[in-house]
């Protein structure tokens, strides 16, 4: 009578376990789209130079690949969740810093005729 108790605190706490390390691989993953939105804002808005896209780019490919490398066992630890939570915080910075510098991406010019091409209709 007194095993069922530790059975049910035993199983109980292996699925919270089990929930956390799903949930934070998710949450993982949503920072990762999120960050990617961010840079692909900061490029449509002309912040973000195609030079500074490029190692934007490259430092999300890098996250996932980690990502992917630290999954291949079929779950992250709390060590290899540190690492990934880190590599995110410093692209967060990098992408915060290269739409802050004021460097700007000039739109396109257009010469008068394409402007009186369009005004007409």
């Amino acid at each position: 009578m007194k095993k069922q108790p530790i059975i049910i605190a035993t199983v109980f706490v292996a699925g919270l376990l089990f929930f956390s390390q799903t949930a934070s691989a998710a949450n993982l993953k949503d920072r990762q789209r999120q960050q990617k939105q961010r840079i692909q804002h900061g490029i449509a808005s002309g912040q973000i130079t195609p030079r500074e896209a490029k190692k934007l780019y490259r430092d999300q490919r890098q996250v996932r690949q980690l990502r992917r490398h630290f999954l291949a066992d079929g779950d992250l630890s709390r060590r290899e969740r540190n690492t990934l939570k880190e590599r995110l915080d410093r692209s967060s910075n990098r992408i915060y810093r290269y739409k802050h510098n004021h460097r700007r991406v000039r739109p396109p010019r257009y010469d008068n005729s394409v402007l009186r091409h369009f005004a007409r209709r």
